[in-house]
């Protein structure tokens, strides 16, 4: 009985792996698959992802006030290997989270708030220099922003 039974589901593993090929298989395309990209999805082949960074917020004094929870994208520039920069992440991600230990990034009337303008030059400024090459990384997307307060 224990024997018939290991055939059995021997037979309908070997069933579902022939058959697995068939729908792994990529849709046949034609030319111009790379055209119908939308542009988020090419800004996104072209940038690192940082995700689950923390800034500290902190008043003139630098008393700390708050925390801001972020997820963000850093673009890379045209011509320049997003794999390259990729590979590099955990050095742009320590230079990033320096940068925002450095200087609050709270908008000056709400510590509850992101100000993106200054938390992106500053971080690409940040990442630029930790990877030695200018302007590798031109622009910075904030995907998700929370706050510790949830004021």
């Amino acid at each position: 009985m224990r024997l018939s039974r290991r055939r059995l589901f021997i037979a309908a593993f070997a069933a579902l792996l022939a058959t697995a090929p068939a729908h792994a298989a990529p849709p046949a395309g034609g030319h111009g698959e790379e055209e119908k990209q939308t542009a988020d999805e090419k800004e996104i082949a072209r940038s690192v992802e940082l995700g689950g960074l923390v800034f500290p917020i902190f008043d003139a004094k630098g008393k700390l006030k708050n925390y801001l929870f972020v997820n963000a994208r850093m673009l890379v520039g045209p011509g320049r290997d997003p794999f390259k920069y990729r590979d590099k992440g955990h050095f742009i991600r320590d230079a990033v989270v320096r940068a925002a230990h450095r200087t609050s990034f709270a908008m000056k009337d709400d510590v509850n708030k992101l100000d993106e303008k200054l938390a992106a030059a500053e971080c690409l400024k940040a990442a630029n220099q930790s990877i030695g090459e200018k302007d590798a990384l031109v622009t910075m997307t904030f995907t998700q922003i929370a706050s510790q307060a949830g004021n």
